[in-house]
């Protein structure tokens, strides 16, 4: 769970102010309470002397006036989230994480990782900080939570000896013939993102995407869940987009601040769509979208689908429907 921190950089410092001057006032006015003459009249707030039409006034609203140049809206983090790894993997703290101060203008962010153990199974808090011009602050913690990788026995102990026996298997757990094709690729998608959950490494050390999605679907079958990253999320779907008859292109990113990324692009007989159930931690979701729809997401800050276009087919400019 993220939790959030706001320090105004600022306001205090004339809040002093203004109270600093009220003060002032008052002693000035006790002072003088001996000296008001007949010629004098005060009233709340003002000073009004006769055959003199000056007056003298003081007011909090004055008195409180900032700078315009001054904002005191924190600043933003974003790409922050709860995260889980195995014990001994390498950890990525400041994949896709950046701030934005309020003007959108990214900022520095910086991270405290003193308290994570890698090496000691166990949940473990890490802070954020951004801090703008003006001396506004946020912090932000999340949790990373540590734990045992399962031995390579347990990984293999189970009955199906195919990728398309067990392929097969979950395809009759979450579709059946009353299913249009987009309807069970839409089941295919909530099936991945909901059993797969993301850690920043794939389940197995293969570089192979079978090889992947074979492990990582009996793991699911076996415990109901595995953990992963974007191969192992891109190899389960590609598998059972697979065994419904559905075409796919495996998609690399390119140039992007986040880091590697890989995806789909799926076609169910009404050309290629953008098609990847990893878990975004801001909850975007890539379902069968068309290229402007992911360029709204790049537009938004987020680099992750950034790619070299001209080596993919283009989408329909209509959105996908089922």
């Amino acid at each position: 769970m993220i939790k959030q921190r706001y320090f105004a950089g600022r306001v205090l410092v004339y809040g002093l102010i203004s109270v600093t001057v009220m003060l002032s006032a008052a002693m000035t006015g006790c002072n003088n309470k001996n000296n008001i003459s007949e010629g004098s009249i005060k009233t709340e707030g003002s000073t009004k002397t006769e055959g003199n039409n000056q007056s003298e006034e003081f007011s909090e609203t004055d008195v409180n006036d900032q700078p315009s140049d001054i904002h005191v809206e924190p600043p933003v983090i974003h790409g922050i989230s709860d995260k889980t790894y195995y014990i001994g993997s390498k950890v990525s703290y400041m994949t896709d994480v950046y701030a934005t101060d309020f003007s959108g203008q990214e900022i520095d962010v910086e991270v405290d990782k003193s308290q994570v153990n890698t090496s000691q199974p166990g949940s473990y808090i890490v802070y954020y900080k951004a801090v703008d011009s003006d001396g506004n602050e946020t912090i932000e913690e999340v949790t990373f939570t540590f734990i045992e990788e399962e031995t390579q026995e347990v990984k293999v102990n189970s009955s199906y000896s195919t990728l398309d026996e067990v392929v097969a298997a979950v395809l009759q757990d979450i579709t059946d013939s009353s299913m249009s094709k987009g309807q069970k690729a839409r089941a295919i998608y909530k099936y991945a993102h909901a059993k797969i959950g993301y850690t920043g490494n794939s389940y197995t050390k293969s570089s192979e995407w079978q090889d992947e999605a074979f492990e990582a679907l009996k793991e699911i079958k076996k415990n109901g869940y595995v953990a992963g990253d974007c191969f192992t999320y891109a190899s389960v779907d590609r598998a059972l987009l697979d065994g419904i008859g559905a075409e796919c292109i495996w998609v690399d990113n390119q140039g992007a601040r986040s880091g590697d990324h890989s995806w789909l692009l799926c076609n169910l007989g009404t050309g290629w769509y953008h098609f990847d159930s990893t878990r975004m931690y801001d909850g975007f979701e890539c379902f069968m979208l068309t290229d402007s729809q992911v360029q709204d997401y790049i537009n938004r800050g987020n680099s992750i689908y950034r790619r070299d276009m001209s080596a993919y087919p283009a989408t329909p400019s209509e959105e996908f429907s089922y």
